[in-house]
């Protein structure tokens, strides 16, 4: 059972997640709280919470800085942003404070279940429509903060797993876009996380999208 715990300030948003998730019987809400404290607190009271869905504007303690604090809680949860913002920089602020996934507030309810799914086995989700808004942002920097990959020593094939991963796509996407069995693509998965020191999926998108690996 994967445990989840909402943070929202709005709560018609809580009951529309709450009743999506617990419509599935691998999931169920734990806590339902309306700003950041209120999430710290309820996960320093369950050690068992496995994954918070985080908005970012929140009164009394933002999402961002309560993912930033949750870092430091022992047996903390593995947080997914979820926001109507798709601005850009709040991407790259929450993935450096730590979050494992960001999604848009208008997600369907299938991507919801999935992200929920996919970072409580330990992965990281980075939708195509949010790459899309950091990608445009990275375009418009000075060509000197690129990142450069040649020092990674990625064979071609890891490096169009890489691209890939940059354009959002998750690992069955991968698999049919380059007609690979998916044991060969989570191979090359791991070897790129590994080459490029990258955390985790998220961190290895910024970096392809920073080195300008074109999507496919």
């Amino acid at each position: 059972m994967i445990r989840v715990a909402i943070a929202d300030d709005q709560q018609l948003i809580r009951d529309g997640f709450s009743q999506i998730l617990r419509s599935q019987p691998d999931i169920d809400v734990a806590a339902d709280v309306a700003d950041g404290r209120a999430l710290l607190d309820a996960v320093r009271r369950d050690a068992h919470i496995d994954i918070a869905l985080v908005d970012i504007r929140m009164p009394v303690l933002d999402g961002l800085r309560a993912t930033r604090e949750l870092a430091a809680v022992p047996h903390a949860p593995a947080v997914i942003i979820v926001t109507t913002f798709d601005d850009d920089a709040y991407v790259l602020d929450a993935i450096a404070a730590g979050a494992r996934g960001f999604l848009l507030k208008r997600a369907s309810a299938r991507d919801l279940i999935a992200a929920v799914r996919t970072v409580a086995a330990g992965e990281a989700i980075l939708s195509a429509e949010v790459t899309g808004a950091v990608l445009e942002r990275v375009r418009a920097t000075d060509p000197a903060t690129r990142a450069d990959i040649t020092g990674y020593q990625l064979t071609a094939r890891e490096t169009d797993v890489l691209s890939l991963i940059g354009a959002g796509l998750n690992n069955d996407e991968i698999a049919r876009q380059l007609h690979l069995s998916m044991s060969t693509v989570k191979t090359h998965v791991a070897n790129v996380l590994a080459k490029t020191g990258s955390r985790d999926r998220v961190r290895a998108a910024i970096l392809a999208i920073q080195a300008g690996l074109p999507s496919r």
